[in-house]
């Protein structure tokens, strides 16, 4: 065993730069493999934080006048190499057991070990040290079994250079460090991905614990929700009857007193109806029944739901129709909701003797009803505008909050009229009133199947078109249930359109191969509809497809849309 002589840090950081020829490469190389450190003072100029350390390299050679030749090789390059010599491999597995070497050239010919078999015992030691191969035969065959048993490279004796030794060894340094870092990487991959496995379990025993509390919740909203409205039903029955004097006489003040507990009772009927809406609305479950009807019938049916609160709040309640029937495209049910809840939280807000009014009109643009509800009451601040839609939200009318209500009704309301491819907007001025202004489509299938599209948060799939006719119908009221049974039968992203008595056009969203599948299950839900039909069997209806040029993208079927709806316009008598 024998070691080379050492020089001072600064020198022989000097002859190392001299052989590599820069003193940048010389630094990338040599702090990278030694864990040196650079650091910047004010000026800006690098100098070393630390002495360089000596590059330790075990040397396994039986042969006495070759390892000395490496040595002296190595010394002409750099002086900082420090060398254990071991002439057999048992040696030097002792020598890697109590001490740590940066490096280690072992001769692939040793008394107790030949051929890759001594890298391999060297790597299994020491996996995380590089090994430099060392014989004297210059064979490609070796040198591959040699490179594949673990070495990261491989010198012939007879070909020894000093300069070309000392870079050999800093790069087969610098490849096993880079080697090292990925199997620390590796290693550490595994042990995320494990990780990952255990919250990834963990996360879906967790979500299904809470799809069972959010079904459980569900559960029990709709259950408490079924369960109140019967005994308000009763409530508000019996107490209009005592108001009416069907049982006896009532005076002015107990009428009075009764009609404002009927109006409680509404309020508290709302909220169930928001809570089960609610409920429905998060879960996908809300049905709609979409279809062309009179806007004048659903604002008279409003009128006759909040008069009475009116009345009983000495409230003048007007209605101002336009000019003219206007047709609109919609859930007539759900949007006689959405009015309702403007109109009355109106009449909560206006002081007695104020006036609301609910007056109807076309849209400038020519493809939207308006719905105004107009109050002349304290106003809506301008901070309040921008959270009045929000959930459990109550408005705040000029500093007066009201406290009925769970603060549902207009976030309800909102997401009811965009469900109808229509929206709320609202204006208000402090001292002045409200005005809440609810858009509704009129029944132009082209413009609601381009809403329909616009509204989905995700791109929209196929979609098809078909036509429903009944050859010969006549009777305007086996059209109508005809056209309820549809509406039932389909999913809120379908849309359907009466052309006339006896013809539909639907708009399905999904392939032909869905809209088969659907119509299968149709007609036999209509066949057992039909036998129990109180008034007699419906006639039965015919299915066509069109041909949208082979394409089923919203485009396709929209301009056919457009062509058959127009078409059958211009067909409809003055």
């Amino acid at each position: 065993m024998f070691e080379m002589p050492m020089l001072s840090g600064e020198r022989c950081y000097r002859e190392h730069r001299r052989f590599f020829g820069s003193r940048l490469t010389f630094d990338r190389y040599y702090l990278r493999c030694l864990g040196s450190s650079i650091s910047h003072d004010e000026k800006g100029s690098e100098h070393l934080m630390e002495s360089l350390q000596p590059i330790r390299i075990l040397l396994l050679e039986d042969d006495s006048i070759d390892a000395e030749a490496v040595a002296r090789q190595l010394s002409k390059s750099s002086p900082n190499f420090e060398f254990t010599w071991a002439e057999t491999l048992v040696k030097a597995l002792e020598v890697l057991g109590s001490t740590k070497h940066d490096l280690i050239i072992a001769d692939l010919a040793v008394p107790d070990s030949s051929g890759t078999e001594t890298i391999t015992k060297l790597r299994n030691l020491c996996s995380e040290t590089p090994v430099i191969a060392l014989t004297g035969l210059d064979n490609d065959e070796v040198e591959r079994e040699a490179i594949d048993a673990g070495a990261q490279d491989y010198i012939v004796k007879g070909e020894l250079h000093g300069q070309a030794l000392a870079r050999t060894i800093l790069h087969a340094i610098h490849r096993q460090v880079a080697e090292n870092q990925t199997r620390e990487i590796v290693n550490q991959l595994k042990v995320s991905q494990e990780d990952l496995k255990e919250q990834k379990q963990l996360l879906l025993q967790k979500n299904e614990k809470l799809e069972k509390l959010y079904a459980t919740s569900q559960e029990i909203v709709d259950n408490v929700s079924h369960d109140l409205r019967t005994p308000l039903t009763v409530i508000k029955d019996y107490v209009a009857i005592i108001r009416d004097g069907l049982v006896g006489d009532v005076n002015q003040e107990q009428a009075e007193m009764l009609s404002k507990i009927l109006g409680r009772a509404d309020d508290l009927n709302g909220m169930v109806d928001d809570l089960l809406d609610k409920s429905k609305l998060e879960a996908g479950l809300l049905h709609l029944s979409r279809r062309t009807i009179g806007l004048d019938s659903i604002i008279q049916r409003v009128h006759m739901l909040v008069a009475n609160r009116a009345n009983t709040k000495q409230v003048s309640l007007q209605l101002e129709a336009a000019d003219g029937e206007i047709e609109v495209y919609c859930d007539a049910e759900k949007i006689t909701r959405v009015i309702t809840n403007l109109a009355t939280n109106a009449i909560k807000f206006v002081p007695q003797g104020g006036n609301v009014c609910i007056r109807t009109k076309l849209s400038s643009n020519g493809e939207d009803a308006l719905v105004e509800v107009v109050d002349d009451g304290p106003g809506i601040e301008s901070a309040e505008l921008k959270k009045i839609f929000g959930r459990f939200e109550q408005a705040s009318h000029n500093g007066t909050k009201q406290n009925s209500g769970v603060g549902l009704g207009l976030n309800i309301a909102q997401k009811l009229a965009t469900l109808n491819f229509g929206s709320i907007d609202v204006d208000s001025e402090v001292g002045e009133g409200t005005v809440f202004r609810l858009s509704l489509p009129l029944p132009d299938p082209a413009c609601i199947a381009t809403r329909m599209a616009e509204g989905r948060t995700s791109e929209m799939g196929p979609v098809c078109l078909l036509a429903l006719d009944i050859p010969g119908m006549q009777d305007q009221r086996q059209s109508d249930d005809f056209e309820r049974f549809i509406c039932g039968s389909f999913r809120a992203e379908d849309l359907l359109f009466r052309q006339n008595d006896d013809r539909w056009l639907l708009l399905f969203s999904g392939n032909h191969r869905d809209a088969k599948n659907w119509m299968a299950r149709t007609e036999r839900d209509f066949a057992q509809m039909n036998r129990n039909r109180p008034f007699g069997p419906l006639p039965n209806y015919v299915v066509t497809f069109f041909d949208c040029s082979g394409r089923d993208d919203i485009e396709a079927v929209r301009d056919v849309l457009r062509d058959e709806w127009s078409q059958s316009r211009e067909t409809v008598p003055n």
